[in-house]
């Protein structure tokens, strides 16, 4: 975690960080106060786990994966199993989010983000469950550019 707050820092990222109690699920965030959209980050996979995609939508929002499927013209979707997300990220389900990339050295994951997010304010995890950091999604652009990671904006 606090790599992430060292390139944060070294990248000018204006962030404010938040510790609360451990949270599993969207659900369980709803009681965090703290500013700026919820958001939801999955790992998704290709039906020959071969191509693995982070989608990040607005909590309140379900998936059409068929949407990003056709985006990035592959075959069906599914979530990355618990053992192969400790591969690619070092992390549990609960734990995903676009810091995360950080532990993904063979840039094989694609970064999806609902459209709606574009000018928001949004919070994701630091790798752990139990703090939330804040910050612009172009801030968040600016750590993914510096990982080497491209990213999409779609309608989702």
């Amino acid at each position: 975690m606090q790599r992430i707050f060292e390139i944060l820092d070294n990248l000018w990222i204006d962030y404010k960080n938040y510790e609360h109690k451990p949270v599993s699920s969207c659900n369980e965030a709803k009681w965090i106060d703290v500013p700026g959209k919820r958001v939801k980050s999955l790992l998704l996979r290709n039906k020959k786990a071969s191509n693995f995609y982070m989608v990040i939508l607005p909590d309140y929002k379900q998936l059409d994966v068929n949407k990003v499927r056709y985006f990035f013209d592959d075959t069906k979707l599914s979530f990355v199993s618990t053992e192969k997300m400790k591969e690619l990220i070092n992390l549990t389900p609960w734990n995903v989010s676009p810091y995360a990339l950080l532990n993904n050295k063979e840039k094989n994951i694609k970064v999806a983000f609902d459209i709606e997010l574009k000018t928001e304010k949004v919070w994701f995890h630091p790798l752990r469950n139990d703090n939330t950091i804040v910050s612009c999604m172009d801030d968040v652009e600016k750590f993914l550019v510096f990982l080497w990671f491209e990213y999409n904006y779609l309608e989702l």
